[in-house]
């Protein structure tokens, strides 16, 4: 698994030094866009001015395709994406310096995957902030706040997020559907539902601070996965929980003042360690003895 992971982050972010012209000392020639449409060819391209759009906005159709919103912003009207693959797979995708609004889904890469994106706000959309349904990515920086659903919703493995904001979102924080994530310095807040939810093995949360979501604050689903130095304080629900799962841990972390338990490691074999588990429905709940 750890080769699999390392192989494929590698191949990712040798792409991205090969696309924006990392190597060799020379930047591959950008296209400029000044209106929305369909990038049907892989490369760089750059925004010229801010996009309004009635429905898709960016339309991906190739592999390997850079979009550099240079600080610029993309409105649309509560319909489409502002950058999608149309449903078609196409990887490789980089998505960097922007804010998206207004649309159902702000970022919608529905069949595509081993994307980047990185210093995007997308925020206050109808749908969810940011979907990806394939596995792979790299998020850094990004925020997704106030969106209908969920902020950021990836639909399979091998992600890892950093300093990333999800805030006030209408259906959780972030979500992610299977296993070999992290989720490292980020903030995850007031969301309605479950802040952080990762539902299959081997997923971590790291630095992080989980707070005031009217749900769970931070659900782990399956065996192996563990919160490092983290904080999930004033959650309506538990926490952190692990609801049937085994081999987890919790170590250098707060739970403080959560509606249920601070810490719910129902499963067996879990490892707890260093933690603060004060004024919450019950501090520690474990069915085994555990660590």
């Amino acid at each position: 698994m750890n080769i699999k992971l390392s192989a494929r982050r590698l191949t990712t972010a040798l792409f991205a030094m090969l696309l924006i012209g990392g190597l060799c000392g020379r930047a591959s020639a950008a296209t400029g866009i000044s209106a929305c449409g369909t990038l049907s060819s892989a490369g760089n391209y750059f925004l010229t001015s801010n996009l309004t759009a009635t429905g898709d906005c960016l339309v991906i159709a190739a592999a390997n395709v850079a979009i550099d919103m240079k600080g610029k912003t993309i409105t649309g009207n509560g319909t489409g994406a502002a950058i999608t693959d149309g449903g078609s797979f196409f990887d490789f995708a980089i998505i960097s310096n922007g804010k998206i609004r207004n649309f159902e889904n702000g970022i919608d890469l529905s069949d595509s995957g081993e994307a980047i994106i990185s210093n995007v706000d997308s925020s206050n959309n109808t749908g969810d902030g940011i979907f990806i349904d394939r596995c792979c990515n790299t998020l850094n920086s990004v925020t997704a706040n106030s969106n209908g659903a969920t902020g950021i919703f990836i639909n399979s493995d091998d992600s890892s997020l950093t300093k990333i904001k999800a805030n006030a979102n209408g259906d959780g924080g972030i979500h992610i559907t299977s296993c070999c994530n992290t989720l490292v310095g980020s903030t995850v807040s007031n969301n309605t539902g479950i802040g952080v939810e990762l539902e299959d093995c081997c997923n971590f949360v790291i630095s992080s601070k989980v707070q005031k979501n009217s749900s769970i604050g931070i659900e782990l689903l399956s065996d192996d996965n563990g919160v490092i130095k983290s904080t999930s304080a004033s959650n309506g629900g538990d926490g952190i929980e692990f609801p049937t799962s085994s081999d987890n841990m919790v170590t250098e972390s707060k739970s403080n003042g959560n509606g249920g338990s601070g810490i719910d490691m129902t499963g067996k074999f879990g490892t707890i360690s260093g933690v603060q588990a004060n004024k919450n429905a019950i501090g520690v709940s474990m069915e085994c003895r555990g660590s």
